[in-house]
């Protein structure tokens, strides 16, 4: 099977190639009998990364670049999800966050037949460090969105999933955000189509670092999900 690993990133001079070799390594020594493409999504980024997406791509064919010429995460997944042929579509956050030995047991779950795997850091086997003040939130959060949609997921933003081939068609053309929001509401509407959503336990870390800002608001962050859940939740109750 063919897999694509899409990388969204806006501003990430410092951290792009070294991690981008962390994947392809990674990938070439762990995906045994399976094909791969990495694709690296610029989300109209004003730094570097532009030219240090260019010179990855034309060292390796097996890495792609994306220009998204818009702002918005969701929308830097979703490009590069339909962009590329593959059989399997996966995004993970570029400041691999989620240790990547996710990668090829999520993998393993949609070939047994689900439809899309995500990584949770609420399982009872995941290993978290992350502030106590995010946990809080994420806590809050994970409450809140499963008591309005009655959902079972408990991880709704983690930025690790991957999904089959035929539940991206049927899904991505009826997502509207186009930001952070975006992973979430594709989970909502697998969830309604009656898709198979499996959580798996994975190694997760915060990423901290002097010359790399954190690209999440949490307050803001936070405020912008809620909002965007109760439009999502009034959307859905008219259908």
């Amino acid at each position: 099977m063919k897999v694509l690993i899409a990388l969204p990133v806006y501003n990430e001079e410092f951290i792009l190639a070294q991690n981008v070799q962390v994947v392809l390594d990674f990938c070439q020594k762990n995906l045994i009998g399976d094909d791969f493409i990495i694709v690296i999504a610029n989300n109209n980024s004003t730094d570097q990364t532009a030219q240090i997406a260019h010179q990855l791509s034309s060292q390796n064919q097996k890495i792609e670049y994306l220009f998204i010429p818009q702002k918005g995460k969701g929308l830097a997944i979703a490009s590069a999800w339909l962009k590329y042929e593959a059989d399997l579509y996966c995004f993970m956050d570029i400041d691999l966050a989620t240790d990547l030995s996710a990668l090829p047991r999520a993998i393993d779950k949609i070939k047994a037949g689900a439809d899309l795997v995500i990584g949770s850091r609420f399982h009872p086997k995941s290993q978290v460090k992350r502030s106590y003040f995010r946990r809080f939130v994420s806590y809050s959060y994970k409450l809140f969105f499963k008591s309005l949609f009655n959902l079972q997921i408990n991880d709704f933003p983690c930025g690790f999933k991957i999904i089959s081939r035929q539940a991206r068609d049927l899904i991505l053309p009826n997502i509207l955000n186009t930001g952070f929001f975006w992973d979430t509401e594709m989970l909502v509407l697998a969830d309604r189509q009656g898709l198979s959503i499996v959580e798996i336990p994975i190694i997760w870390q915060e990423f901290l670092s002097e010359n790399r800002k954190s690209r999440v608001n949490i307050a803001k962050t936070s405020l912008s999900y809620i909002k965007e859940s109760i439009k999502l939740k009034i959307r859905l109750s008219k259908n």
